[in-house]
């Protein structure tokens, strides 16, 4: 089987894998070329290179050239050459290496030692230290220990063209954008899909809130998953053109994105500098770095809005939250404030321990996360244990 086979059923094994099919759509993105321009793999955050010889001496194992595709794949769905140009323009190759930190540590633990990728022998070996860090952050970390002291790219196992990165075309660069959060909706609603398959454990959302002992985490990012994929629409009776040679069939989409998100935190004096408040800084980071909206308003209250932060295409890092606040409670304020500043998000996420006085209303869907026994009276709450 020649590389370009290999490659092709490493895709489809990939499709339809119940947890990595949710990739099914960034693999579509770009084009996949097999030639000598590169010396071992790399991608532009759009189109994937891959050297043959590479690949037949270094990815003889499937688990590992899976892992190869599924490495680029993250580079293009997080857009990390795009949104983390500023880390390349001060040091290539620490912003190299903290992108595949990044990137390999996510596929190991997504892999949960099933076995279906397997990091190959070259690259930068995932360091459980950087779990749950941010991109920057790594970068950060790598140079204050005084590594990456050259420029350069290349860590054995792929290259990142930063330099073809950017198109120079604005209207171009936000139609890829827009396509890979398509792609990304597209995988979602394909892995809901595979997990529907068997006996149980399809994901519950709403229907579990009533039941004790919940994972508010996990219904928490399902909430605004579901409301962010709710609004695509998919249909198996048209298959996606550009999986017919793969001989899978993929459902066409149409439909917007998770383009605007506002989370609302409680910086009251019952709350600001406690224990409520680690934990909300915590979920807001998982929130953002799971979903990845193109825009987040980070909105701070107390009897007013404290502060505003907004966050565009994953420039996000929680040392950079500018928490304000301390005083009394009026649960109210945000949304007056949304109102008043005409911002219309697609979702909204309210952090408070529930003693607000005022709930406030809006008609945008609502999710409260409470560190008390208190229901909202309107949207769906949940019990955040501190």
């Amino acid at each position: 089987m020649n590389v370009q086979d290999r490659i092709k059923k490493a895709h489809i094994a990939i499709m339809q894998h119940k947890t990595f099919c949710s990739y099914s759509g960034i693999l579509a993105c770009g084009k996949v070329k097999v030639n000598d321009d590169v010396s071992t793999a790399a991608t532009n955050g759009w189109d994937v290179y891959y050297n043959p010889d590479f690949i037949e001496q270094y990815m003889k194992p499937d688990p590992e050239l899976r892992f190869l595709i599924l490495h680029e794949a993250q580079h293009k769905a997080y857009r990390h050459l795009q949104v983390w140009r500023a880390l390349h323009d001060e040091n290539a190759q620490l912003a190299n290496i903290a992108a595949d930190h990044f990137v390999n540590l996510s596929l190991v633990d997504m892999d949960a030692g099933e076995g279906f990728i397997k990091m190959p022998s070259v690259g930068v070996q995932p360091d459980p230290k950087y779990r749950g860090w941010s991109v920057k952050q790594i970068f950060e970390d790598l140079k204050a220990n005084g590594e990456g002291q050259g420029q350069g790219d290349g860590d054995g196992m792929d290259e990142h063209d930063w330099e073809n990165a950017m198109s120079g075309d604005p209207a171009k660069e936000q139609e890829r954008a827009n396509e890979i959060q398509r792609a990304i909706r597209q995988g979602e609603i394909v892995r809901r899909k595979m997990a529907g398959k068997g006996a149980g454990g399809a994901d519950g959302v709403f229907g579990d809130l009533l039941q004790p002992k919940i994972d508010w985490k996990k219904v928490m990012r399902d909430f605004i998953t579901e409301t962010c994929a709710g609004r695509d629409e998919s249909s198996w009776r048209k298959p996606n053109r550009r999986f017919l040679s793969y001989d899978v069939y993929m459902p066409s989409m149409v439909g917007t994105t998770m383009t605007e998100l506002v989370i609302g935190f409680d910086t009251s004096g019952s709350i600001f500098g406690g224990d409520e408040m680690t934990v909300f800084v915590s979920e807001i980071k998982t929130i953002i770095e799971d979903i990845k909206p193109t825009k987040v308003h980070v909105i701070y209250w107390d009897t007013e809005v404290a502060g505003h932060q907004t966050f565009e295409e994953g420039q996000f890092a929680v040392q950079n939250l500018n928490i304000k606040g301390g005083g009394g409670t009026d649960g109210s304020v945000l949304f007056t404030y949304l109102k008043e500043h005409n911002i219309n998000p697609q979702a909204i996420v309210q952090f408070t321990d529930g003693y607000v006085g005022d709930w406030g209303n809006t008609n945008v869907p609502t999710l409260w996360a409470v560190t008390s026994d208190l229901v909202a009276p309107f949207g769906t709450t949940i019990r955040v244990e501190v």
